[in-house]
């Protein structure tokens, strides 16, 4: 009996240790990467689905962050970066000023929801309004 008394502390010690490593927060916050292509979006929801707006535009993510809109008679250029604000990940897209009101209105801080080789999903949360738009890109 004096045995397994003296195991106690040290039995409670592996398991207090082994359960801190297992609790660990296991949620990835590295930031994925943007396939570079041609993509058109899917699914845009602002309030309500928009997406036959973006019907006509293709969206050409470039490595080192360069970002081309066109539909079939003109081009726009851009930007995207990705960064980890606040432990988010997060896709940036830029527009040149000249662009369609329609192409800014993607320009914006979205959060990846997540990102893979032939689809990113992509949300925003509003300012005052609480508002949470939702961008799906596809791959060509």
């Amino acid at each position: 009996m004096l045995l397994l008394s003296n195991r106690f502390p040290i039995l409670a010690l592996i398991a207090l240790l082994w359960a801190s490593f297992a609790c660990k927060n296991s949620k990835d916050t590295s930031t994925p990467a943007v396939q570079p292509g041609d993509w058109k979006v899917s699914y845009y929801f602002d309030r309500s689905d928009k997406t036959v707006t973006y019907a006509p535009y293709t969206f050409n993510f470039k490595a080192g962050g360069q970002l081309v809109a066109r539909n079939a008679t003109q081009s726009w250029s851009g930007t995207w970066s990705t960064a980890c604000d606040d432990s988010a990940p997060k896709l940036c897209l830029t527009f040149e000023a000249a662009a369609p009101s329609a192409i800014r209105e993607l320009a914006e801080d979205w959060h990846i929801v997540s990102m893979t080789d032939t689809l990113m999903r992509l949300e925003h949360r509003s300012g005052g309004g609480g508002d949470t738009e939702v961008l799906h890109f596809s791959r060509l």
